[in-house]
């Protein structure tokens, strides 16, 4: 039986650039004088980060023109009031309308449709629970002619709260009603949207709902009406 001799190849060398000792190609540091024989580079370096920072800048310039574009009307100006928060679509005027104490109601309407619509109402106490207070609003849209229901169960928002939804549509509009508890279940919430095209008020329903929110010691929920003293709370027995 014959063995070919095996060949080993001497590594490659190169000479110290601080000593010029010849030495291993790949050593990372001159066994002789200690110096180090690649220069830290960066990752990217100024050239690459620029690239980078570029890439992202118009990443982000076409994103904001895309969504812009498909939702020109679903851009949001905050409300408050000393009783109630919420989010309003930009391009809505505040209807001004008012209840009575124990009860704060907000209305917003569209300049452009008069069907696009956002109402909040917020009542003390609460009365029964969001769920029920939603089976019996449906039970009385169930006996008004041309309305066609849809959906009636629970939504969870952002952090966990779980409020009741109610979908229908009648003539021309399409309505979303949430219904939930605020301050520690005291006041009841009730949220109507309502738009002429089912998909944009699908969009509203992503963001408005889980904004609107009473003020909990405003004052049409306050124990005496700081808004105007000399209005009774209850009539004398």
């Amino acid at each position: 039986m014959s063995s070919e001799d095996l060949t080993v190849e001497a590594p490659p060398t190169r000479h110290c650039r601080v000593c010029s000792v010849e030495i291993n190609a790949a050593t990372a540091r001159c066994p002789y004088c200690g110096a180090r024989q690649f220069k830290r580079q960066p990752i990217l370096g100024w050239r690459g980060l620029l690239v980078c920072l570029a890439a992202v800048a118009v990443a982000v310039l076409v994103t904001r023109a895309v969504v812009n574009a498909a939702n020109d009307q679903l851009r949001y100006e905050p409300y408050r009031s000393p009783d109630l928060a919420a989010l309003v679509p930009v391009g809505y005027s505040d209807l001004l309308v008012s209840g009575p104490h124990g009860t704060a109601v907000a209305s917003f309407q569209s300049s452009s449709d008069s069907v696009d619509t956002e109402t909040v109402r917020a009542t003390m106490p609460a009365v029964g629970t969001p769920h029920s207070r939603t089976v019996a609003l449906s039970t009385k849209l169930s006996h008004e002619a041309g309305v066609a229901q849809g959906y009636l169960g629970p939504v969870v928002f952002p952090g966990g709260q779980t409020a009741y939804a109610l979908d229908y549509t009648f003539d021309s509009g399409s309505y979303a009603v949430f219904a939930f508890d605020a301050c520690n279940h005291k006041i009841a919430v009730t949220l109507t949207l309502a738009n002429s095209r089912e998909s944009v008020l699908g969009d509203l329903s992503k963001v408005v709902p889980q904004s609107a929110n009473p003020i909990c010691d405003g004052p049409a929920f306050s124990n005496r009406d700081r808004a105007d003293t000399a209005v009774p709370l209850s009539l004398p027995k």
